[in-house]
C-alpha cells in the first residue's frame, strides 16, 4: 500500500532549521514501512511570529527540502507565521504549497492509497491533499481542538469536515469533535518499539523485588502543564521512605529545584537519552506524571513496559487505557492530596496486589507495540 503522511512534527537535520520535534509520528511511519508499505512524509514546519526578525522574512514564501530519516523519505515545507498564534498558513502560502504538492506527487510516480494527517489544523486549505479521491484520515490532538474554537476557527472546522475519517487521542477530543459534527470516529493510539518491553527475566526480577523503600520516577519536560511541582510537594509529605527522580529539562527547572532544595528525597537527573530513561524506569517502582492537558503520553507505555506501577491523570490522554486500580492508577492533576493518597495506596499494597498490577500493566504495553497500533489504525478506516 502507498501511504502519504502529513505532519507538523517530525525529526530533521539541524541545518534545516526546524523546531525540536517529537519522534512519535516517525515511529508510526517506520512501523508502516516495516509492515511493507511505501511511505512518503510531508513535513510542514511553521516558524512562529517572533522569528520573523531573525529569519529576515526569508520563509514567508515557503522553502522546501528533501531528506531521508532512518529510511523514511521526507519532503519539508518550511514557512513563516504572519499573524500571532494563527497556527496555520495564509492563503497565498497554501496556494504555493498546493502547487508544489502536485509536483511532488507527480515526481513520486505513484498514487497514494491512503492519506494520514497528524495535526490537521496546520494543513487547513491544502486541498491538494484531498485531490486523489482516496481515504484521508485526520489524527486530532488537543491543539486541533483549541484552534477550531478561536475567532478564526470557522475555516478550520470546514476543513475538518472535508476529511473522510476522524481519529481522537483522548475522550476530551472526542467530545469536542462531536460538537463540530456527530460522525463515526476511531481512537488513535501510538505504540512503542518491541525492544522497549522488558525481557521475561528482567520482569520476573522486578516482580520478586521486595523493599519498603519506594523509588518514584518522573520523565518529561519541565514545563507548567506537567505539574512537577505537585509531585515534589507530594513526595515531601509522604510518611514512608521514598525517593523521587526527575528526568528532563525545561523552563521550570530552576524553579522546581528551588522548591526541592530542602528535601534530600528529590533528585534531578537532567535530560537523558530514551535508552537511559527506559533503564531508569526499570530501576524504579512507580512512574507518575499528572499533566494537564495531556493529549496522549507515550511515556506511560514505556514505563508500563518496564514493570513500573504507573500513575496518570484523570480525564487526560491515558485515561481509558489505564484502568484505575487494575493496571495502574489515575489521579487528579494539580492536586497534591490526590498524588499523596495514590502513592500511599501503592505503598500499602500487599505483594500479590503489587505483582498483579505490574503484570497487567506490562500486558497493556505488550499489546500496544508500534506494529500493532499501526495495523489497528490502518484497519480502522477500510
Amino acid at each position: 500500500m502507498n501511504i502519504m503522511l502529513y505532519t507538523t512534527y517530525y525529526p530533521a537535520p539541524a541545518e534545516l532549521r526546524t523546531r525540536p520535534n517529537t519522534m512519535v509520528v516517525h515511529y508510526f511511519a517506520k512501523a508502516l514501512r516495516e509492515m511493507g508499505h511505501t511511505v512518503q512524509v510531508v513535513f510542514l514546519s511553521i516558524s512562529r511570529l517572533p522569528c520573523i526578525k531573525e529569519n529576515k522574512f526569508r520563509d514567508i514564501l515557503p522553502t522546501e527540502a528533501d531528506y531521508v530519516y532512518e529510511g523514511i523519505p521526507v519532503h519539508l515545507f518550511r514557512t513563516q507565521e504572519l499573524l500571532p498564534y494563527l497556527n496555520y498558513t495564509h492563503r497565498f502560502q497554501t496556494v504555493y504549497m498546493n502547487r508544489q504538492l502536485r509536483r511532488l506527487k507527480k515526481a513520486l510516480g505513484w498514487k497514494a492509497d491512503k492519506v494520514f494527517i497528524h495535526f490537521p489544523h496546520v494543513f487547513t486549505g491544502m486541498t491538494e491533499i484531498l485531490a486523489d479521491n482516496v481515504p484521508v484520515f485526520g489524527d486530532f490532538h488537543n491543539m486541533d481542538i483549541a484552534i477550531a474554537y478561536k475567532h478564526y476557527g470557522r475555516r478550520v472546522r470546514r476543513w475538518y469536515q472535508r476529511l473522510d475519517y476522524w481519529g481522537y487521542r483522548n475522550r476530551r477530543i472526542y467530545e469536542s469533535l462531536r460538537m463540530i459534527e456527530d460522525r463515526t470516529m476511531v481512537p488513535v493510539y501510538s505504540g512503542i518499539d518491541r525492544s522497549l518491553l522488558a525481557s521475561e527475566d528482567r520482569l520476573q526480577k522486578k516482580l520478586e523485588k521486595k523493599s519498603n523503600f519506594i523509588k518514584i520516577l518522573y520523565a518529561g519536560q519541565l514545563i507548567p502543564l506537567k505539574n512537577v511541582d505537585v509531585l515534589i510537594e507530594a513526595v515531601k509529605c509522604l510518611p514512608f521512605e521514598c525517593e523521587l527522580t526527575i528526568i528532563g529539562d525545561g523552563e521550570e527547572r530552576e524553579r522546581l529545584q528551588k522548591i526541592a532544595e530542602d528535601s534530600p528525597r528529590i533528585l534531578f537527573k537532567g535530560k537523558l537519552t530514551r535508552e537511559e530513561t527506559v533503564e531508569q524506569m526499570y530501576k524504579h517502582d512507580v512512574f507518575i506524571m499528572l499533566s494537564s492537558p495531556e493529549t496522549y503520553g507515550l511515556v506511560y507505555l514505556e514505563a508500563l513496559a518496564q514493570g513500573c506501577i504507573t500513575v496518570a491523570s484523570i480525564g487526560e490522554g491515558f485515561d481509558g487505557l489505564i484502568r484505575d486500580g487494575e493496571n495502574g492508577f489515575l489521579a487528579q492533576p494539580g492536586s497534591v492530596d490526590a498524588a499523596v493518597n495514590t502513592l500511599m495506596y501503592i505503598y500499602k499494597m500487599d505483594e500479590e496486589q503489587r505483582q498483579n498490577m505490574i503484570q497487567k500493566g506490562y500486558l497493556l504495553a505488550a499489546s500496544m507495540t508500534e506494529d500493532q497500533t499501526a495495523k489497528q489504525l490502518l484497519d480502522s478506516n477500510q
